[in-house]
């Protein structure tokens, strides 16, 4: 018998009667809706063909099923052994080895992924349910106590209109009280974009975990209390994780850099920070915030001019001159810093520039660039090609960044922005925001909604500069070290609320990580 072979669904006996098939390796299954394959001494192989996605159903016996290659944007090389009555994907321009681990044959029924079919299905709903609600233009709310929203999912892509836009608005403009099932009706899921029109709801119960449309604006402000229930899946056994999640601390707070009994200053890192002429504060709020976070050992690299003014001011960081290239040379001898940041109070000059130049090329160090650093020809900093770098801009800094690498920005759609964005630099980006969106250099994004409008006040960027280094510098995952800080800079800010001034935020971190030590999900 061959190692696989396409079953005539008429024939019930495939040891007696069946048709052989060739798997061609340009034109894969693409011809058939579904097959069967036998399996047993040979394996089956899926070598990156242009095959359209399909999915495999085990029947009988046991199979081990390996992937390699890149789906989704994710690189995957893994081994799953599978039985009777589990179902697989056989994804395009992936390898897939389907082995046998059975003495017997194991049979595999093959279908053509159901995409096209759904869509279909969906068109026709949406068709039939616009009919139907022709004769509904006197759509009523004030009979009703509560709405169940269950419109459209987080799959919609095109603007509402027609009736059902009428019946939202109608809706909206009553106010009565609505819960939403996975998202309120008009929200893009992927983007929280509004698609022409949006159902505003009390309450949206969504299922396994957020989806960036209830995390990022405008959507965000039409879920009300997003309530996230538990279905069952596991997301640490998931083949393919998710690369957008809410950040939270139980990302990362098992991997938070704890002192323990053997630490000491020069084990829990050595931070710089080039600081400016005259806008002093900047770097001293940095400064507080890298030393509250807990980084050992901090150096400030200070122009001659401001020497007496820093001297005086900042007694947990050692002082050093840094008046040219030359000084910073000399500086960045010191083997022992391994973070460094630039940016704050900078001043922006072809002098500057090339200060951040000599930053950039020091390449067992990771650079932390914020404010001015990314106003100084921010084009010719990332021709250097570092990657361990992270920038942090507001996003008026982030369009003149954009403008620089000549990158459309897309205003309604952020993420779409922010990956091109990676994709184009290969760096760490941390765009602050209302909803700040916190992205690593191979993809990752972390949306923070920990936040508070207090933190609208001068310098607080400063101090999350700073947090970041400092984390970092203690060898904390730079990505990691982001989310964190992010995440605590802003706890601190919903905690303190009204008066809320730059020069608080270092003083409250001690609080808040004590809170993070013992933090539980409510």
């Amino acid at each position: 018998m061959p190692a696989f072979i396409h079953h005539n669904k008429l024939n019930n006996n495939p040891e007696k009667s069946y048709e052989e098939i060739a798997i061609d390796k340009k034109q894969g299954c693409k011809n058939l809706i579904q097959s069967i394959l036998y399996i047993k001494n040979t394996p089956v192989i899926f070598n990156k063909t242009k095959i359209s996605q399909k999915i495999g159903y085990v029947i009988s016996g046991k199979i081990k099923i390996k992937y390699e290659g890149v789906y989704l944007n994710q690189t995957i090389n893994k081994t799953f052994t599978l039985g009777p009555g589990t179902s697989f994907l056989i994804p395009e321009r992936t390898k897939s080895t389907l082995n046998n681990i059975d003495n017997n044959y194991s049979m595999i029924l093959l279908v053509k992924s159901p995409q096209d079919e759904f869509a279909k299905l969906k068109k026709a709903k949406i068709d039939n349910f616009n009919e139907n609600f022709k004769s509904f233009t006197d759509f009523q709310t004030s009979n009703n106590d509560v709405i169940i929203d269950g419109l459209f999912g987080s799959g919609l892509k095109k603007n509402i209109s027609g009736n059902l836009k009428k019946i939202i608005e109608k809706i909206n403009l009553k106010k009565p009280y609505c819960v939403s099932i996975d998202i309120p009706s008009g929200i893009n899921g992927d983007t929280g974009e509004i698609q022409g029109v949006a159902l505003k709801s009390n309450d949206t119960i969504t299922f396994t975990r957020k989806k960036p449309g209830h995390l990022l604006s405008p959507g965000s402000e039409y879920c009300g209390n997003v309530i996230v229930e538990d279905i069952g899946i596991n997301l640490e056994k998931l083949l393919f994780k998710p690369q957008i999640f809410e950040n939270h601390p139980d990302n990362w707070k098992s991997k938070f850099p704890w002192p323990n009994q053997k630490s000491h200053k020069y084990t829990r890192g050595f931070s710089l920070i080039i600081c400016g002429e005259k806008m002093t504060g900047a770097s001293r709020l940095a400064a507080r915030g890298a030393a509250r976070i807990g980084c050992g050992l901090l150096c400030l690299g200070v122009p001659k001019k401001s020497l007496d003014i820093y001297s005086t001011e900042n007694p947990i960081a050692l002082i050093e001159i840094v008046d040219d290239e030359k000084d910073l040379k000399n500086l960045l001898k010191d083997k022992r810093i391994n973070t460094i940041l630039i940016g704050p109070g900078l001043g922006i000059s072809d002098k500057k520039l090339k200060l951040i130049l000599k930053v950039i090329k020091e390449k067992k160090k990771v650079v932390v660039l914020d404010a001015d650093a990314l106003k100084n020809n921010f084009k010719k900093i990332i021709s250097e090609k570092r990657t361990e770098i992270v920038i942090t801009p507001h996003e008026g800094e982030f369009l003149q960044v954009l403008k620089d690498l000549k990158i459309k920005n897309k205003e309604k759609n952020k993420l779409s922005t922010t990956r091109e964005f990676i994709k184009k630099t290969k760096i760490n980006l941390i765009l602050k925001g209302n909803k700040t969106i916190i992205c690593s250099q191979d993809g990752q994004i972390s949306i923070n909604t920990n936040t508070s409008p207090f933190l609208a006040t001068g310098g607080s960027g400063d101090v999350l500069a700073g947090m970041i280094t400092g984390l970092i510098s203690q060898g904390m995952d730079i990505f990691d070290a982001c989310c964190a800080s992010v995440w605590i800079h802003g706890e601190i800010a919903r905690i303190k609320g009204p008066g809320l001034i730059a020069e608080d935020l270092p003083e409250m971190i001690p609080n808040v990580l004590k809170k993070i030590k013992n933090y539980r999900v409510n």
